[in-house]
């Protein structure tokens, strides 16, 4: 049986520079991100499927599963032809925790556009 974590990220695992590193990665996939499809326990985002987005998408993950272990992460890769997906999954409290993030990240970029327009 699996060790339960709490739902709550933790961001002092990282030094000051694997911070900045972890944001510039999530900069780079979120350029690069085709879709988010809502799952029953989380998220899947779509990425495209060639060998330098996959290495983000993994070194991400790497980074990001020592600050929010409650999270289970899933690459899903075939050929170069097709996405690649990443799903962020859980119980309850982390969709909801994810919902929010999400939801964040939408409210940021939308407040951003409307600042450029």
């Amino acid at each position: 049986m699996s060790k339960q974590f709490p739902v709550a990220c933790c961001h002092t695992v990282f030094t000051k520079e694997q911070r900045a590193e972890y944001k510039s990665i999530w900069g780079e996939l979120e350029t690069r991100r085709i879709g988010i499809t809502e799952l029953e326990n989380g998220y899947q985002y779509q990425f495209p499927g060639d060998s330098e987005t996959l290495r983000l998408v993994n070194e991400w993950v790497s980074m990001e599963r020592k600050c929010c272990p409650f999270i289970t992460f899933s690459v899903i890769a075939s050929n170069e032809e097709e996405p690649v997906l990443l799903e962020l999954t859980g119980n309850e409290e982390t969709k909801a925790f994810l919902r929010t993030d999400i939801q964040g990240k939408i409210n940021m970029i939308t407040s951003i556009n409307e600042e450029i327009n």
